[in-house]
């Protein structure tokens, strides 16, 4: 993985994990997607994680920043990546209506 890569906006595909991680899971036969996806939101390891899914396909869990010497757009998030022939997806988690109150109480 080449960080030049990461950066170059026509390889990144920048998507909400609520609209991603279901269809994906489906696509690429990894169940629970969403909460692998969280399990390592909570607890990223520098080298990512590797989920396998039953239709011969494989991901890779990763947080850029954890990776490169440098830090990228929102490299500080969960990216999904498969492969140089693919676009990565950024995933960003949008606030609930519950964080937009709170934040706005808190004003």
């Amino acid at each position: 993985m080449r960080v030049e890569w990461f950066e170059n906006p026509d390889n990144v595909v920048y998507a909400d994990v609520n609209e991603f991680a279901d269809n994906f899971g489906k696509e690429t036969g990894i169940s629970d997607l969403r909460g692998k996806i969280e399990n390592f939101r909570a607890d990223p390891a520098r080298e990512g994680v590797i989920l396998r899914g039953i239709k011969r396909s494989a991901l890779k869990l990763f947080v850029p920043d954890m990776v490169f010497d440098r830090h990228i757009e929102m490299g500080e998030t969960v990216w999904v990546y498969i492969g140089e022939t693919y676009p990565a997806y950024c995933l960003y988690w949008p606030q609930s209506e519950k964080e937009t109150k709170a934040e706005e109480q808190s004003k």
